[in-house]
Order: structure tokens, then C-alpha cells, then sequence
């Protein structure tokens, strides 16, 4: 499970990027790409009525 703080997805390498990407409670997607622009990272992730997951499918 990824974090997720005050709204907001907080990358999971670098814990640099506190606003990676906006999550409201209701929001819902699967195998989006992600990215940091502090570390230059991609994550795959799956969201679930505002829980995040980091994506198995790759």
C-alpha cells in the first residue's frame, strides 16, 4: 500500500515528492503510470476508492 497524505500520493522511492499525484476518496484507476520528477521514477499503480496499491501486472 502506497501513501497517501492530506489528498495527496507521496512517492515511494524518493519520500521527496509529497504531491506525486491528487487522490480523492472516491477516485478509481487502474495501471496508471506515475511519475517523479524529484527522482525521475515511474510507478505503476492500481487506486481503489482512494487507497493506493503499487500494480502487479508489470
Amino acid at each position: 500500500m502506497l501513501t497517501v497524505r492530506d489528498g495527496y500520493l507521496e512517492c515511494p522511492t524518493c519520500r521527496r515528492n509529497k504531491r506525486m499525484m491528487q487522490i480523492l476518496p472516491n477516485t478509481s484507476g487502474r495501471n496508471l503510470v506515475v511519475f517523479c520528477r524529484d527522482c525521475k521514477t515511474e510507478h505503476i499503480v492500481d487506486i481503489v476508492e482512494g487507497q493506493c496499491f503499487e500494480s502487479r501486472g508489470r
